[in-house]
């Protein structure tokens, strides 16, 4: 293996993951639309730079099987074989083991696959082989083997290369290319154009001047050997020629003409670039300035920048107090301009880290056909908003979740087709995937057309697990959370999918360390919905300072509708009742010094917030409105894991320490305290 390979690890992963990824989604796309030619073409691109980076670092044994499935999806690209379900599984199987052995790669870079990874490789490449020869079987060394053997009857082709200058600064080298070319046959002769070498006084070692014309028997069409050019297309000049054509034998001296004049237009664009250079050399050409459009970063280079603009959030706080507390003017006037910098320098850092959640969605196309599969039934999966933007931590923390309510909804919620037949539905599930904004928070729904949750059924199950006690009252919402409680579930059989009562309460408790929450609804026989609402940062939020006695909170801005005085008149209105008649809608109170049992501050004055969340509305009467601020969001720390009732806190330019509400619990909360006073 190329020893520089090592240090190139993690961009080699990163590049050959989004390949796959967007390998599988290609196939996910034709087994639900059928054949197309720009989707075949984007699996059969990515498999050949798998095969092509892979190559250029030694890795023989991805290359040896990158090539059998390239070949049949080359065949497939040129209509010479149907695509089937069949195939598509096939390739399915295929991307999962192209996945399997970059991950090998990634933890021994330098050793062989074991046995099993092996075996695996065998399996696939003959059930390839299968549909490329008619079931003639084949063994990974006799691969190569065929590879490297020239057979009499191969074509002849003149491939003339010329580099483009810029080669060098995409990271490639020309012998790595044309030792490449000699995986698809045997090359039997090489020449070098040097003459677009300058003058040694001339020479930039950053640029490339090598030109070639290599003599290649291969079996292999022309459009594969192009594709081994694929790196450098858009800067190089290739031209390929089939000698063994009969047909053709008259066009060598014309495009031999051709391709002198591509390398006379070449030469002369380097020269003119050189005077070009020395005449402007501050001006950017548009080609380069398109090039830099796109920087593939580590996550935690974004991470760590993000951290380090919080901590300035809280100086600049730190700094603005001081400048109020000298009554300096001018010196409170810099301060706010470096305030609303800041701002704009959080919220662009903040875009940064924030992606659209289509992309996690679409990775679970290939979850709901498998799962499905190995359950027996057809379901369409339907993805909606896939333009939501969240934060990237976020998605990471949920999409394991995710994973498990889908899979629960295809293996409990979507009836088999027959099953279905029986009720008048059509044999084909539909699962949908949501997503939408919703104050200051993300909604993701995951709704079913299936046979519905049985509130009977869910209640008898949880007297027997002692969840409930015979008798008991509860709403059909109360009903439907039992599913989120430990040890519970509805399955008859344990499978490899469901059924050991672990999974639903492991869901809710990480939506619930994300500050989120976790609705069920469901009508018999027509299906279940599944509404999971998240902050859409756990970084840096805009939040409205409150203070009820001597004690800050924090409310998330994006959560409060409006603030509203309340006075003699409306207290006596409340004939002490915990809410008020606001515009005709009665809103719930919660008094938060009484609540905490906080010490009342001097002022005779209240304050309602009126906040939402999820279709809900809640007063929080407190003493003092103070007004917006950034607010980094700090964690509470062991010592109050149990003060559920708060998110985190933040440093205050003061010094003091406020804490931020985390509204869905307290709404939550709310609820249950007016289900027990009616009770």
């Amino acid at each position: 293996m190329n020893p520089d390979f090592i240090d190139m690890l993690d961009g080699y992963k990163a590049e050959n993951d989004e390949l796959l990824q967007k390998m599988e989604d290609a196939l996910m796309e034709i087994q639900e639309n059928g054949m197309d030619d720009e989707n075949i073409n984007a699996v059969f691109r990515a498999a050949h730079t798998i095969k092509g980076s892979s190559g250029m670092f030694g890795i023989d044994y991805i290359v040896e099987f990158t090539h059998i499935a390239e070949n049949l999806l080359d065949k497939i690209r040129n209509h010479k074989i149907k695509i089937d379900d069949e195939i598509i599984q096939l390739l399915l199987s295929c991307k999962d083991q192209m996945q399997t052995l970059i991950d090998f790669v990634m933890n021994d870079p330098e050793g062989e696959p074991d046995k099993e990874i092996q075996n695996t490789s065998q399996k696939l490449i003959n059930e390839l082989q299968v549909y490329l020869d008619g079931g003639n079987t084949t063994k990974i060394d006799k691969v190569k083997k065929e590879i490297e053997v020239i057979p009499s009857n191969k074509n002849k082709f003149q491939v003339k290369v010329n580099f483009g200058s810029d080669t060098f600064n995409h990271g490639f080298d020309t012998y790595t290319f044309i030792n490449y070319l000699q995986e698809l046959g045997k090359i039997k002769n090489i020449q070098t154009d040097t003459d677009s070498i300058p003058l040694f006084s001339d020479l930039n070692p950053l640029e490339c001047y090598m030109s070639y014309i290599i003599d290649l028997h291969s079996d292999e069409e022309i459009a594969t050997i192009e594709a081994a050019f694929d790196f450098v297309k858009d800067s190089s000049t290739i031209l390929i020629t089939n000698l063994s054509t009969s047909a053709e034998d008259v066009k060598p001296e014309k495009e031999s003409k051709i391709l002198e004049e591509n390398i006379k237009k070449e030469k002369e664009t380097k020269v003119d670039d050189k005077v070009k250079n020395k005449i402007q050399k501050t001006k950017k050409s548009p080609s380069a300035v398109k090039q830099t459009n796109f920087i593939r970063i580590e996550a935690s280079k974004v991470d760590n920048l993000i951290n380090l603009i919080g901590e300035m959030v809280i100086s600049n706080a730190s700094v603005m107090q001081k400048a109020s507390d000298f009554k300096d003017s001018e010196l409170i006037e810099s301060v706010s301009t470096v305030t609303r910098m800041l701002e704009e320098v959080r919220e662009n850092a903040m875009q940064i880290r924030m992606v659209p959640i289509g992309e996690t969605f679409n990775k679970f196309k290939r979850i709901v056909h498998d799962t499905a599969n190995k359950v027996g039934k057809k379901v369409d999966l339907v993805i909606n908003g896939g333009d939501t933007e969240l934060d990237k931590t976020v998605i990471e923390k949920i999409a394991d979740p995710l994973v498990h309510l889908i899979r629960n909804s295809v293996d409990h919620g979507i009836e088999t087709p027959e099953s279905r037949e029986e009720f008048n539905k059509s044999k084909t599930g539909v699962l949908e995937l949501n997503a939408y904004h919703d104050a200051g928070s993300i909604a993701i729904e995951i709704v079913d057309d299936g046979k519905g949750l049985d509130a009977d059924l869910l209640l008898q199950k949880g007297i027997e697990k002692g969840l409930v006690n015979e008798g008991d009252e509860l709403s059909e919402k109360e009903i439907f959370d039992l599913i989120l409680q430990p040890g519970f579930s509805m399955a008859k059989q344990v499978s490899d999918i469901s059924g050991r009562g672990v999974g639903m309460d492991v869901v809710k408790r990480n939506i619930s360390e994300l500050h989120g929450s976790i609705e069920i609804s469901s009508q018999k026989s027509k299906g279940t919905k599944i509404t999971i609402r998240l902050p859409l940062t756990l970084a840096i939020i805009d939040g409205f300072l409150t203070k009820v006695g001597d004690t800050y909170i924090i409310i998330p801005l994006d959560m409060l509708v409006e603030c509203i005085e309340l006075n003699k008149n409306t207290k006596a209105q409340m004939h002490n009742n915990n809410y008020i008649n606001l515009r005709g809608r009665v809103l719930p109170l919660l008094n938060i010094g009484d609540y905490f049992n906080i010490a009342k501050s001097d002022t005779s004055r209240s304050n309602v917030i009126v906040i939402q969340y999820g279709g809900q509305r809640m007063g929080i009467i407190v003493d003092e409105l103070l007004g917006e601020l950034q607010t980094v969001i700090k964690p509470m720390g062991r010592l109050f894991k149990e003060l559920k009732y708060f998110s985190g806190s933040t440093i205050l330019g003061s010094g003091e320490v406020a804490l931020i509400m985390d509204i869905p619990i307290m709404l939550s909360m709310m609820e249950s305290k007016q289900k027990e006073l009616v009770a």
